[in-house]
């Protein structure tokens, strides 16, 4: 806001101030408590209005999400003019594990509470069509004890029309719905999913370039070139440790991931996506180089309106070679890597409070969610599957949403799996976004 307006409106405050000071006299003699606290209700509304004006849009709260990122990292896009762009979101999670598995055997486990991560989005507008923007990620409260901190996008969008845009630097791939959208305000469960973590490595970040856009109403596509994953991190459960994340990443090989979506339907949102490269990157045994072709392919689906949500996923990945990455990772038995993964879940859940409170803005959703997984649906010959990644979670919770960006949740996870070597937990978690 420039200094005149500033003036201007300060002027306008204070001028306000004074004539309500001027009826506040007869107002005290008359004693009317209610018509002076008016009057300092009035004052502060001016008051907070110029605060506001002053900070500009930076204080404006996250709205709606665009070009497939969350409401907070989607803040510089709402920028009027050039400048700059704050948000953030954080999440708090406490964990209550059971003392024994389902085998009554001891589980092992411990309670544990954690500051899980502490985000700030920093974006700038240049112009209209030239905009950067960023994530900076502070996990676990400290690098002093187990945590650490890690740039998680950071990119240059150059805006040139409705159906063709051009995106580089540290991208979010593409694919599932909680990678680019995992503010956690924004999902039911205080927990990510477990097929979003293994089968689609979320948050999975590489540096690349590509293209993203409108094709029509409705239908909007993202397109990338991105380093590839690295199968020296693959285990028996799953791809998450092949992620190399941009950071130095060995970039003898290359990935290719694109995303189609569709939300004309009111309320509803459909899609698609896919990764697809090899992640060798240079390995090679008696036989010669190992390319270890990784594919990652899912189908989402989402639906909101007058307080229903629902929510589905379906991912399956596949690697290539996998016995020949067995043998150069010295993996054995039934640590072998899956030549197929899959995975699926839904979620439902009804906000009840605008049935008990009128014309609230807060929100109690309870919720239920399914989750089927395996990491090793298949494995190459001469090795067995653990039956231990077979598995199920069936999550029951609530939600309380004391604001539309803030929210309180308390879940009860039942985990079961083939080897009966499941254990429950209970959760609590505070999240927020801004």
């Amino acid at each position: 806001m420039k200094p005149v307006q500033i003036r201007r409106l300060r002027s306008h405050v204070v001028a306000s101030v004074v004539a309500l000071m001027s009826v506040a006299v007869p107002v005290a003699a008359e004693d009317d408590a209610d018509r002076l606290g008016e009057i300092e209700k009035q004052v502060q509304i001016l008051t907070e209005e110029l605060e506001r004006l002053r900070l500009g849009e930076v204080a404006e709260p996250a709205k709606e999400p665009k070009y497939g990122l969350g409401p907070a990292a989607s803040k510089v896009y709402r920028l009027a003019k050039p400048g700059v762009s704050i948000a953030g979101y954080g999440e708090a999670l406490y964990q209550n594990v059971s003392d024994s598995n389902e085998n009554d055997d001891p589980s092992g486990r411990l309670d544990e509470i954690d500051f899980v991560r502490a985000v700030l989005y920093s974006g700038f507008k240049f112009s209209d069509w030239i905009i950067f923007n960023s994530e900076l990620e502070f996990e676990h409260a400290s690098t002093g004890k187990r945590g650490e901190v890690s740039v998680e996008f950071a990119y240059l969008d150059l805006l040139l029309s409705d159906p063709v845009n051009v995106r580089a630097g540290m991208l979010l791939v593409p694919v599932g719905i909680v990678n680019e959208r995992h503010e956690p305000s924004t999902f039911h469960g205080s927990r990510r999913t477990e097929i979003e973590q293994v089968i689609i490595p979320s948050t999975w970040r590489a540096n690349g370039a590509g293209v993203f856009g409108e094709i029509v109403s409705g239908v909007a596509y993202r397109l990338y070139l991105v380093e590839g994953l690295n199968a020296a991190g693959f285990t028996a459960g799953g791809i998450r440790g092949g992620r190399q994340s941009g950071s130095r990443a060995v970039a003898e090989d290359f990935g290719v991931s694109g995303r189609i979506e569709y939300d004309g339907l009111l309320g509803a949102k459909f899609g698609g996506s896919f990764y697809a490269g090899n992640s060798g990157q240079a390995a090679s045994d008696s036989l010669g180089g190992v390319s270890a072709m990784t594919s990652v392919v899912s189908v989402h689906g989402d639906y909101a309106r007058r307080g229903l949500e629902m929510r589905a996923l379906y991912a399956m990945a596949t690697v290539d070679d996998a016995g020949r990455l067995n043998a150069l990772l010295d993996l054995t038995g039934m640590r072998s890597i899956g030549e197929e993964m899959s995975g699926w879940y839904a979620t439902a859940a009804y906000d009840v409070l605008p049935l008990l409170v009128r014309g609230t803005r807060q929100g109690l959703s309870p919720f239920v969610q399914y989750q089927s997984l395996n990491t090793q649906e298949a494995v190459p010959s001469g090795f067995d599957p653990d039956p231990a990644n077979e598995r199920t979670v069936l999550t029951v919770g609530l939600t309380y949403k004391p604001d539309p960006n803030v929210a309180i949740k308390f879940d009860h996870q039942s985990m079961k799996n083939e080897a009966e070597t499941g254990v429950d937990q209970w959760n609590l978690a505070i999240n927020y976004l801004f």
